[in-house]
């Protein structure tokens, strides 16, 4: 699904991500790497995988819009450094022609140095023409002519069905001058915020994004 904001196309992916065509930008928020690594440090049961299937989604979207810029919007590791540090490396040093930047999220604590090294740019915000910042959660005072592309909240949509059956599905979630995006990362969880009737939901369903009104 395509939307227009301030004269920018928004291309909403269903695998919870966003392309913007004119930028040549990828983007995508919260992808959280190293999370099951990091409960089952903590001694925690979570599901034993050998293959980051979101790293190698980004991998697959990477080689499908062949973006000049790859935009995280925050917490792109969940916690301190692991195994999944080097499997990012590994990833984006398939690319080395395009630009990874990250805006830092309140989860990424790995030292700068990592990053520097790995040649991922750090920023507080990536801001487009028209006024339109791409950051990982709005600033305590949001400029009101600034539009925001954000993720943090990791957003859902929570669909009613018969006999009492409910489906929790990501969404993006667009209210005033702010467009919040789904988590990537697959171990996130969903946040089932307060839309408010202003708001506009953009509901992933299999592999379609879906505009559900209020």
């Amino acid at each position: 699904m395509i939307i227009t904001i301030r004269d920018t196309q928004i291309q909403l992916l269903a695998q919870r991500a966003i392309y913007l065509e004119q930028y040549k930008i990828l983007v995508i928020a919260d992808m959280h790497l190293g999370k099951l690594l990091h409960f089952r440090k903590k001694g925690l049961f979570v599901p034993a995988i050998t293959v980051n299937e979101d790293l190698e989604l980004m991998k697959k979207l990477i080689e499908e819009y062949n973006p000049h810029e790859v935009v995280f919007l925050g917490d792109l590791f969940h916690s301190e450094q692991n195994s999944e540090c080097g499997n990012f490396l590994e990833v984006i040093a398939l690319f080395p022609q395009i630009k990874f930047i990250l805006t830092k999220g309140n989860h990424d604590i790995i030292p700068t140095d990592f990053f520097s090294n790995a040649q991922v740019e750090i920023v507080k915000e990536r801001v487009l023409e028209n006024k339109i910042a791409l950051r990982h959660q709005l600033p305590r005072k949001p400029e009101p002519d600034t539009f925001y592309m954000i993720g943090h909240f990791h957003p859902g949509y929570l669909i009613h069905r018969k006999a009492r059956q409910t489906f929790r599905l990501p969404c993006f979630y667009q209210y005033g001058n702010v467009l919040v995006l789904p988590a990537f990362g697959k171990f996130t969880g969903l946040f089932i915020p307060e839309f408010s009737e202003e708001g506009t939901n953009y509901v992933i369903i299999n592999d379609e994004v879906i505009h559900i009104a209020k």
